[in-house]
């Protein structure tokens, strides 16, 4: 009699614990990159049932799932997030990074993640390292006071030091990969430039002959 009620014990507990992690939970959650700005339309699968739907346009989403479920959340332009669903969670907030490829956030723009386009770029720039010049008159003063080791003169800007020979010492000019002069980068307006680099040495072999003085790459804002 013992071993009957022993056994019918152990059969309703575990009958009790199939019953307590099958049993559905409503969750809502938020999905939001720069930890406020909505993605909208991002994709949002429930691990145990495969279910699929999206976010709306304020990043909110809604669907049932279970106490120890995992929902994962796919947007074009940002890294995959998954998400731990625990009994009490059913308010959830995922915070999407930018993907560590070329144009991230504009893919994420152009497959209509984003609405608040304006905040959006502002903070991908920062996030991607992208210093604003914006407070320096002219391409010249940013390079003076970026890199105070170069020299500016009349002649261009030197990077390894005046040379002894009669040829010119100025550095090469690039701007988004095509080689200019020294007016065109003058002309050049502070606010539309995201990266300046100094490349030289070894690093300028690739240039050929025209790498001997190093070179200035810039790169604009597309």
């Amino acid at each position: 009699m013992k071993s009957i009620l022993k056994l019918t014990s152990i059969i309703f507990l575990v009958l009790y614990s199939i019953n307590c992690f099958s049993q559905k939970i409503e969750v809502r959650g938020k999905v939001v990159v720069f930890d406020s700005i909505p993605v909208i339309n991002a994709k949002v699968i429930v691990k145990s049932s495969e279910e699929s739907l999206k976010t709306n346009y304020l990043g909110v989403f809604e669907c049932e799932c279970n106490e120890k479920d995992k929902l994962i959340v796919l947007a074009k332009g940002f890294s995959k997030y998954t998400i731990k669903v625990k009994k009490k969670s059913n308010e959830l907030i995922a915070k999407l990074k930018l993907a560590k490829i070329p144009n991230a956030d504009g893919i994420a723009i152009d497959k209509g993640h984003i609405l608040n386009v304006d905040l959006f770029k502002e903070l991908a720039k920062k996030y991607h390292g992208q210093k604003d010049y914006s407070k320096y008159t002219s391409v010249m003063d940013v390079i003076r006071n970026e890199f105070p080791s170069l020299q500016i003169s009349n002649e261009g800007i030197i990077i390894r030091g005046k040379s002894s020979l009669l040829g010119s010492s100025a550095a090469n000019i690039e701007i988004d990969g095509v080689m200019t002069d020294y007016s065109t980068l003058s002309g050049l307006s502070p606010t539309n430039i995201a990266k300046i680099e100094i490349v030289k040495g070894s690093d300028a072999a690739i240039y050929g002959v025209r790498g001997g003085n190093g070179v200035v790459k810039i790169t604009t804002k597309k």
